[in-house]
């Protein structure tokens, strides 16, 4: 049986799973080594006193494109999900914090369930931090690769439309313009820690955008 907790994550990104729709994606979820504005996607660190490296990642939010749909131009987010995924290396420990007034309730330290607001955080001023995560390693690793896993995307489960579009990342619009049934995909850039040769920073974007779905349309500057 589910707990009534995952119930509510669940419920976190729309007020109803069935008032909810997938309106394609839109935005690129950039894995950082600093949080903006001057985003760092490569980083070296060498081991401290006590042998551990110790590195922050931030989440943020970025190339969101104005669109017009229901409730008007989009313009801030509501609620978010994601998780992150660390390849190369295990780690030690894992915090996270989550940088904007949004409740989490994601239950494990890499995964992000962040509950709808009202006016939400803008997106239309540029890039956005939502999250950051500090990740610990015993000893020096290489060429560790911080992405996001699809996976924890708890919401995308059961709407249609969002396992086929390539989503990384997930947010929804805001409450006071009646937005937050309304649930876009992001993509994902991801960072590399101490990288042996050139790293691969290849973008994962979404399959299927917005103006493919129709249901926000670009919008008419």
């Amino acid at each position: 049986m589910r707990s009534l907790l995952t119930i509510t994550c669940c419920m976190l990104l729309a007020t109803a799973a069935a008032a909810s729709s997938f309106c394609g994606g839109n935005g690129i979820m950039i894995l950082s080594f600093t949080p903006g504005p001057e985003l760092t996607r490569v980083a070296n660190a060498d081991a401290d006193a006590a042998g551990l490296v110790t590195v922050e990642v931030y989440a943020v939010l970025d190339q969101v494109a104005p669109a017009d749909g229901p409730g008007g131009v989009l313009l801030a987010i509501g609620g978010f999900e994601c998780e992150l995924r660390i390849a190369g290396a295990e780690p030690l420990a894992v915090e996270k914090a989550v940088l904007v007034p949004h409740r989490d309730f994601g239950q494990r330290p890499t995964q992000i369930w962040a509950g709808v607001s009202t006016t939400g955080e803008r997106v239309d001023q540029g890039p956005l931090t939502l999250v950051r995560w500090t990740v610990r390693f015993q000893g020096r690793p290489h060429d560790v690769r911080f992405d996001l896993d699809p996976a924890g995307l708890l919401s995308c489960k059961g709407l249609a439309g969002c396992a086929e579009a390539g989503v990384s990342a997930m947010y929804a619009g805001a409450i006071d313009v009646a937005q937050e049934g309304y649930i876009f995909g992001a993509g994902c850039a991801p960072a590399v820690l101490n990288p042996t040769g050139d790293p691969d920073l290849t973008v994962a974007p979404c399959t299927v955008g917005f103006a493919d779905v129709g249901i926000f349309k670009p919008h008419a500057r």
